[in-house]
């Protein structure tokens, strides 16, 4: 999903509500939260169209993930923030940092199809799941002649690192493996 295809980037998800003056509790998704700012304009839809407007910000650290604790403009009370409640957050694309080489969104990299060896399809990413030694892509299996190697759930989980990935090729919505990963 590029600038073409998408309107937003999400940058997180509210969790819940913090005290009784309208603050709310953010899981964040993206690596650059230190990018999210006291009076950065974010947005409660894809579309752009559902401004708002960060009036305070604290971070909080919870085992290797970050929170955000925002206080939104014009969400005052408790009942304004529980209504958040599970709404995702996103920023503009033009808002977003500058990406360095080898260096991808998470949404760029969902619903790539997954090769081994340029030409065997194993699946589809379905999503990315976030560690603190390395992020792993989480790969529904869809050829069945390989449908052992994600034993009986066709999931197949591969770490995104150099030593399984070869190439990522957003343009054409492909990721290449180099190997699979040997504890399958």
């Amino acid at each position: 999903m590029s600038f073409k295809d998408v309107d937003a980037r999400v940058i997180g998800i509210i969790c819940k509500y913090q005290g009784i003056r309208g603050e709310v509790v953010v899981e964040v998704f993206t690596d650059y939260s230190n990018t999210i700012k006291k009076g950065d304009i974010l947005f409660l839809d894809k579309k752009c169209k559902k401004k708002i407007k960060i009036g305070s910000i604290r971070i909080k650290k919870k085992k290797g993930s970050s929170r955000l604790i925002l206080k939104f403009e014009g969400i005052d009370s408790l009942n304004a923030a529980e209504e958040l409640r599970n709404k995702f957050i996103y920023r503009h694309p033009k808002d977003s940092p500058i990406l360095k080489v080898n260096e991808y969104w998470t949404d760029d990299i969902i619903d790539c199809d997954v090769y081994y060896n340029r030409d065997i399809l194993l699946g589809k990413v379905i999503k990315i799941e976030k560690y603190s030694a390395n992020d792993n892509l989480v790969i529904k299996i869809k050829n069945s002649r390989i449908k052992n190697i994600g034993k009986s759930s066709n999931i197949l989980v591969v770490p995104i690192i150099r030593d399984y990935i070869k190439r990522i090729d957003l343009k054409n919505k492909r990721i290449i493996l180099e190997k699979i990963p040997e504890y399958i």
